[in-house]
């Protein structure tokens, strides 16, 4: 029986709390002006952050998955929409399911390198930004019937470096054993 392995970090209210905090502070400043400037301000920061730059960076922010005794579940996050409705009510979360029946190969990607259950030890990923646009790609490629899933490593390489690589190559041992 297989423990749940997590990686990534889950979803919660810290998008909308920051977008208001940052989106009073740009009003607030605009108030200085006018009371015109301030409400464009305002109403122009809240959507760039909550409709541009959360949306875009999502993945790396917000890319909780895990392994599970049947198969992977992770954030659906297939479309614009999938993302908006993650943001806005965290609450309420899709989450898709893998079984493990579905997956036909699976490949570590480090930056441009790819690397398998044998070579696994011989990763050394590269120290990840605390900005998630400047994070090196760090991902587990699972390749289905009809398409391929990233899953996103580089927040636990960020946060958890020293355990991250131990923790992936468990996923890797079971994945080798479920699908094989």
């Amino acid at each position: 029986m297989t423990d749940t392995i997590e990686f990534g970090k889950r979803i919660n209210h810290r998008p909308i709390t920051i977008s208001l905090i940052l989106s009073f502070i740009a009003g607030a400043l605009g108030f200085i002006t006018n009371i015109k400037i301030s409400i464009l301000s305002f109403l122009s920061v809240l959507f760039l952050l909550l409709c541009v730059y959360f949306p875009i960076n999502l993945r790396t922010l917000f890319g909780h998955w895990q392994l599970e005794n049947h198969g992977i579940s992770y954030y659906k996050m297939n479309s614009y929409r999938d993302k908006l409705k993650l943001i806005l009510f965290p609450n309420s979360v899709d989450f898709q399911f893998i079984s493990f029946s579905q997956i036909k190969s699976f490949q570590v990607i480090e930056r441009e390198t790819t690397y398998s259950l044998s070579d696994i030890l011989t990763i050394k990923p590269a120290k990840q930004s605390y900005f998630p646009w400047a994070r090196k790609p760090f991902l587990l490629k699972l390749e289905l019937n009809k398409s391929d899933i990233y899953l996103d490593l580089s927040f636990d390489q960020l946060h958890d470096s020293k355990n991250t690589l131990y923790r992936l190559s468990n996923v890797l041992k079971v994945l080798d054993q479920k699908i094989n």
